[in-house]
């Protein structure tokens, strides 16, 4: 049996917006909108990606000296940037991405054995699924087209043959979506803000053994709360487009 909790979830845009989409070869825009059929939409793995670094924030700000709630950065570690790695030796991250079960040979920065990070545990892990699933959200809106130009350096007017449109989302746009929380799975014996019973090789979810939190309290704290933390998204955010407010409701 399957046990889960609804959460709606309504982001307003309170500026232009965008969530760009792959350029298609025979249209016109040259940045389009993501879109399903001629619906405007906000992809689940774009709020999943704005949710964990809201929730990773928090856990850095929030339990600074416990190892154990130290969010990973989650890419393999081969993948991981100079800065990335600058921030695992400093202690703010444990290590490159969550697995299960663990592997003895894949890089340094995640060491053999490991523990599910908290962030992992609600998202999911590579091998390893989590408690939270984030939704599609969905607009029924208009979207309008932004003209850019590049200025022609030497003689400052618009470069010849430079102009591109991009779609941007109008100020006032709501879309809506439900996002759904696994509070009990009786089948694989899982229960949400509980230490999972995993049989592979893992430390498993270290963070749960030793810190007593409520589900309500951790539903409130590190996801809903995160959730409206969230104020700027999507593309275009250094030319003044992004700018959202997001609320949610358990239904």
């Amino acid at each position: 049996m399957l046990r889960t909790k609804k959460i709606k979830v309504v982001l307003e845009t309170q500026g232009p917006f965008r969530i760009g989409a792959r350029k298609d070869p025979f249209s016109g825009p040259e940045l389009p909108v993501f879109k399903i059929g001629n619906q405007v939409v906000i992809p689940g793995t774009s709020l999943k990606g704005a949710l964990r670094e809201q929730i990773e924030r928090y856990l850095i700000t929030e339990f600074s000296n416990d190892p154990d709630m130290k969010p990973c950065i989650p890419t393999s570690g081969t993948s991981l940037s100079l800065d990335e790695h600058y921030l695992i030796d400093r202690g703010t991250y444990r290590g490159s991405t969550c697995h299960y079960p663990c592997s003895h040979a894949d890089n340094t920065s995640q060491p053999s054995m490991h523990g599910i990070c908290p962030v992992c545990y609600l998202l999911g892990a590579q091998g390893l699924v989590g408690f939270v699933t984030t939704p599609f959200l969905y607009a029924n809106t208009f979207y309008g087209e932004l003209p850019a130009n590049r200025i022609d350096r030497a003689s400052n007017v618009v470069a010849a043959g430079n102009q591109r449109f991009y779609q941007l989302i109008p100020t006032g746009t709501k879309f809506e979506g439900i996002l759904t929380i696994l509070i009990e799975d009786t089948l694989r014996d899982w229960k949400f803000g509980k230490k999972r019973p995993l049989q592979e090789n893992t430390l498993g979810d270290l963070w749960l053994c030793k810190n007593v939190l409520g589900i309500e309290e951790i539903i409130g704290n590190f996801i809903l709360e995160r959730l409206k933390s969230i104020t700027v998204f999507g593309g275009l955010k250094s030319s003044g487009a992004g700018e959202v407010t997001i609320d949610c409701k358990e239904i």
